[in-house]
């Protein structure tokens, strides 16, 4: 008989159920649970590539992101900000990334050799980064004086402008080169439309300044030009170097020089010392008249040609900056009736019958002949001669001191007797003005190339001793008064005692002239050659200048002893 035995299968069963329960957990202790796992998606932006990485990857797995930059690219950075490149990142979240690339850029180094600037027509006005690959035009601009010959560096081109291709990091320079002789004196340019030019009509053209260290520059302006002068336009026609007026459509400053409309160009030709005209206005600078022409010597090329050295001055013409008298009043020059201008109008007086040629030339303002502005200045003149030559003329009250501007009149005999003036004495160049109401004053005083014995053709206005502008049929008459004879050598006292100034200034002008001159007698080889009417003539330009101040020193002493 089979028994079962409960009690012990309970036993048996429980054991079994506990051995399962012990296999079971040393089973599935054995099996590692497996980490999470993450997405990288890597992308390039515009201007290159990045290594193909994208997909998922586990966690804290170590990448490494690499970025090509295409070419004339360049990396910049991650979208994280980084700019390593390769970059090592690890996976413990998704991840994104973009690598950013840019244009390479080249930096372009402009320099100048010479003066002048240079533009640069630019996408991003004010860098001089640029994109490879970028196209910049560069124009040259030379500065006044200057010319452009062409590109150096790295860039060899005379064409201007031109177009620089922007593959590499370049260094250009444009050069110029100047088209003057610097002599220290400011530079007068001249182009014409026409290279003929006369004393009869204008011709148009244009006039730019190159100032240097002393004056402002101009830039390039138009004007009329035509010739000047009588015996100067003649020496100009045989040696070459001609005198020459300017005429802007607006006041405008020449050389710092007051505005105004017309210049005058003097050549000096016939003086050899370039200093006669200016020394007399210095003369005129100290004495005691309302206006004396200014003036600025200049190197001036005319037609890009050197032409040599000029006294740029101010004409004598009523203006606020020049003769200032107003819209009543008159300037008057006592000329010769052949040197007149087409237009001009003019009377003569009975005093000056013995020069028939003599007439007194109303220079301002334009009238008419017979009109009552012009009755009134002549009448006017007219009644002062015969008040002159008249009885009673040294009468103080009555007499011709009623008439004149004392000082103007002593002053003006002082500087021209002093100089020997030639013109002065009946010729040219007598200026005077009045203002209805007022008295007559003699200037602005003018042109002394011929002056200073610098003629051959007028034995009393050639050497030191004499007098000469005493044969002036006014100051003739004058000195027949001892009130003016008197006021005269009392005031020459005055410029005796500024004789050493006036030699010193000399000197200055000579100085500042030294590389401008010796330019002008190489283009005007006439040192040691008369020219009309040079009594005496030197080899160099020294001796010319130690002639006027020995001449000068004479003259004053002769003057000290004789007047």
């Amino acid at each position: 008989m089979f028994f079962f035995d409960c009690t012990n299968n309970r036993i048996k069963f429980e054991a079994m159920k506990k051995l399962f329960l012990l296999a079971f957990l040393v089973i599935f202790s054995c099996v590692k649970e497996e980490p999470p796992r993450y997405l990288l998606s890597v992308k390039a932006n515009t201007g290159g590539s990045v290594s193909s990485l994208e997909g998922d990857y586990a966690e804290g797995k170590s990448v490494t992101l690499s970025a090509t930059p295409d070419a004339e690219y360049q990396f910049v950075n991650w979208n994280s900000g980084s700019t390593q490149n390769p970059m090592t990142i690890i996976m413990n979240a998704n991840q994104v990334y973009f690598a950013n690339f840019e244009k390479v850029k080249y930096g372009l180094t402009l320099s100048l050799q010479g003066e002048g600037t240079i533009s640069e027509e630019l996408v991003y006005s004010g860098r001089t980064d640029y994109n490879s690959g970028s196209i910049v035009r560069l124009t040259a601009a030379p500065a006044l004086g200057y010319s452009f010959t062409g590109w150096s560096g790295d860039l060899t081109s005379t064409n201007n402008p031109v177009e620089v291709d922007i593959t590499l990091a370049k260094s250009i320079t444009a050069v110029f080169e100047q088209k003057f002789l610097n002599t220290g004196l400011p530079v007068v340019f001249i182009n014409t439309v026409s290279s003929l030019i006369n004393k009869e009509e204008y011709v148009e053209g244009s006039v730019s300044i190159f100032g240097g260290e002393n004056f402002n520059d101009m830039i390039e302006t138009p004007i009329k030009i035509k010739g000047r002068g009588n015996s100067t336009w003649l020496q100009g026609e045989i040696w070459g170097k001609k005198p020459y007026q300017i005429k802007f459509s607006n006041k405008t400053q020449v050389l710092d020089l007051p505005k105004d409309k017309k210049w005058v160009l003097l050549a000096e030709l016939s003086d050899k010392s370039l200093i006669r005209n200016k020394i007399s206005q210095e003369m005129g600078k100290i004495s005691r008249f309302d206006y004396v022409p200014k003036s600025e010597y200049s190197d001036v090329y005319l037609n890009n040609s050197h032409i040599g050295t000029y006294l740029i001055t101010q004409k004598v013409e009523e203006s606020k900056n020049r003769v200032n008298i107003g819209d009543n009043g008159y300037l008057i020059e006592i000329d010769q009736i052949y040197r007149v201008d087409r237009g001009d109008v003019y009377f003569k007086t009975s005093l000056w019958s013995d020069y028939p040629d003599n007439i007194f030339n109303i220079k301002e303002p334009e009238i008419e002949i017979d009109s009552d502005k012009y009755n009134l200045i002549k009448n006017h003149i007219n009644s002062f001669e015969s008040i002159l030559y008249g009885e009673n003329f040294t009468d103080p009250i009555s007499g011709y001191r009623n008439f004149i501007d004392m000082p103007s009149f002593v002053d003006w005999y002082l500087i021209h007797e002093i100089s020997k003036s030639v013109d002065a004495a009946y010729y040219s160049s007598i200026y005077f003005n009045y203002v209805p109401g007022e008295k007559i004053k003699m200037g602005p005083i003018w042109d002394f190339d011929v002056s200073y014995g610098n003629l051959d053709f007028n034995t009393s206005a050639m050497g030191v001793a004499g007098f000469h502008v005493k044969k002036n049929k006014w100051f003739k008459r004058l000195f027949e008064d001892p009130y003016f004879h008197n006021e005269v050598k009392e005031r020459f006292k005055y410029y005796e005692a500024n004789k050493l100034e006036l030699i010193n200034k000399i000197d200055f002008f000579a100085n500042y002239l030294e590389k401008s001159q010796e330019k002008n007698f190489e283009l005007w080889p006439i040192l040691g050659v008369y020219v009309w009417p040079n009594p005496v003539f030197y080899d160099t330009y020294i001796e010319e200048v130690n002639h006027l101040k020995d001449w000068i020193k004479k003259r004053m002493y002769w003057l000290k002893n004789n007047l």
